[in-house]
């Protein structure tokens, strides 16, 4: 440790301060998931006349001893406010920073109004301003402390608990106190052994629980980053990414990389996204009820299984923002070498699969529920389930799970549901979804020997070609009235039921009069208007009736839901 006379600090201190050799330097917090700058903190640094820096822990406990900490603090506040200011003058919005606070400025009556009237002089929101507090803080003269905190908080300044687990950890403070974001130690990072991996693990998840943001500072390796984005960690600071540096570095690292900023839309964006528990036994449905009481046993760390996936989605875009080990590891028991080729078949918009996760995803934003489906691919079984995070223009972010099964039991049930399945298809000869607008079907089913459906040029052609071939000649006109797109909204929506249906002979392999059923219905839940056609025979009892109503009232089937 440098060795500095602390009569000379103090006597210099405030010399060094008119004379600008007490300086701001700025250190970026990076989004763990975007690597984007969402915040950046304030540090102060002393050089001496002959430009040598003086180190942090040489002159601050001077400072605290002698109570001038206060006016440190508040200088750089006051430069930082200048930056910002500077920044949005010239259009380069800074959105957050953060400035430390000694236990000692809390003595101070005026901490509060000078705070609030420096912001104000610069034109500073209080809601970017971060306040970063110590444990220690909170140990002394509490009533004073908590009257103050309160003054902030009232206020709309965010305040963030810094140094947890430094050696004043308490978590009285956490049930004491509300707090946007904790900060864990450098020290939790300095060896990531297996307990300090277990210890920081059930810390973040904690702070998750009570609906803390986290941070960690002091990341220094590739292989801590990784780690900490496995946790769930929201955010990270570190050597990895940026050293404190001067003002005019943090410029040029801002101009030379525009989009290095977080936007205020993608702060709250990612905000709401960071609620999400990687660490739960059950991700998904803590973030749909955060308040719920869970029993000891549900929040054991062993309940992790450590297969979660933050996926952004448009409307015809499935991205993975960041999938875990254990997610990646599922996507190969489906057979698929990486997460992009899963994502391929997801964004094929001519695939069951890009209609089915999208109206899984529209589920979930519309009822604000964890939705799940269940299907099989290459014979794997497996069970997906989304909870929709969070929304910004033409986006949506989802937490996604991904289970796959391969347990005797779980392979039975598997094996039952594609039976049902089938069964289910078998009562249909033909199962077509239809989009108008973008002229296009998708046949989900045809039985054997049964004419198809969708290899035309456009879907009037298809309706056209397939009802010269298919449908006897006394119904054809009928069929193309009942298959006229532009009077099947108006006419779906007039129907009690939501579709409509109606019954025509059809020849299906060159058998003549067999009575059929086609029913078409609306898939309210898709952005692009869809409609399902199924058509099914007709038999027994209900074949002859339809015999006996087209030779003796052939109106009605004029009027049967058409």
């Amino acid at each position: 440790m440098v060795h500095i006379d602390e009569d000379y600090l103090v006597n210099q201190f405030h010399e060094a301060v008119e004379n600008g050799r007490i300086q701001a330097y700025f250190q970026p917090i990076f989004r763990s998931y975007t690597e984007k700058i969402f915040c950046v903190e304030t540090l102060s640094r002393w050089f001496t006349p002959d430009g040598k820096m003086l180190p942090p822990d040489v002159f601050i406990p001077v400072l605290e001893r002698t109570n001038l900490i206060y006016e440190l603090d508040m200088e750089i506040l006051r430069q930082t406010c200048a930056l910002y200011k500077d920044l949005h003058d010239r259009g380069t919005p800074l959105n957050a920073f953060s400035v430390n606070l000694s236990r000692k400025d809390f003595k101070n009556a005026d901490l509060f109004e000078r705070i609030t009237s420096t912001l104000e002089k610069y034109g500073v929101p209080h809601e970017a301003v971060k306040l970063e507090i110590t444990e220690s803080h909170m140990l002394e003269d509490t009533e004073t402390f908590q009257k103050i905190f309160k003054q902030f908080t009232d206020a709309h300044f965010s305040v963030w608990l810094d140094d947890f687990g430094s050696g004043y950890s308490s978590l009285n403070v956490l049930q004491s106190y509300s707090f946007d974001v904790i900060k864990f130690d450098i020290l939790f990072l300095r060896n990531l052994s297996i307990k300090g991996r277990e210890l920081l693990a059930s810390l973040i998840s904690m702070a998750k629980t009570l609906g803390i943001h986290t941070l960690v500072e002091g990341v220094e390796t590739k292989e801590q980053r990784e780690f900490l984005m496995a946790l769930g960690c929201e955010a990270q600071q570190g050597f990895y990414y940026s050293k404190p540096i001067p003002q005019e570095n943090l410029i040029a690292l801002i101009d030379g990389q525009p989009d290095i900023l977080e936007s205020l839309e993608d702060k709250f964006y990612w905000d709401q996204i960071g609620r999400l528990n990687f660490l739960s036994p059950n991700p998904l449905k803590d973030f749909a009820k955060q308040k719920e009481i869970r029993s000891d046993s549900d929040i054991a760390l062993g309940g992790y299984d450590n297969s979660i996936a933050l996926m952004e989605c448009s409307q015809t875009e499935f991205n993975y923002v960041y999938a875990t080990t254990g997610y990646q590891e599922q996507v190969r028991e489906l057979g698929f070498d990486s997460l992009n080729g899963l994502e391929q078949v997801f964004s094929n918009q001519q695939s069951y699969q890009f209609l089915m996760i999208r109206k899984l995803i529209l589920d979930a934003i519309q009822y604000g529920t964890v939705q799940t489906v269940e299907y099989v691919n290459k014979d794997v079984y497996y069970r997906l389930s989304v909870q929709a995070l969070s929304r910004k223009k033409g986006w949506v972010m989802m937490a996604v799970r991904l289970v796959t099964f391969d347990s005797e039991q779980e392979v039975k049930t598997a094996r039952d549901m594609l039976n049902y399945g089938s069964a289910l298809f078998s009562t249909y000869e033909l199962a077509v979804l239809i989009f108008p607008d973008s002229n296009r079907s998708v046949r989900l089913y045809t039985a054997n020997s049964l004419p198809i459906y969708d290899h035309e040029s456009s879907i009037t052609g298809s309706v056209e070609k397939f009802c010269k071939s298919e449908v006897e000649t006394v119904d054809q006109r009928r069929y193309l009235q009942f298959m006229d797109f532009s009077t099947m909204k108006k006419r779906i929506e007039g129907s009690t039921k939501k579709f409509i249906q109606s019954y025509f002979r059809m020849r299906w392999g060159g058998e003549s009069h067999n009575w059929h059923t086609a029913r078409v219905t609306e898939i309210t839940t898709y952005t692009e208007r869809a409609y399902l056609l199924t058509i099914q025979s007709v038999q027994g009892n209900g074949k002859r009736m339809l015999d006996v109503i087209a030779k003796e009232h052939p109106e009605l089937l004029e009027q049967v839901s058409i």
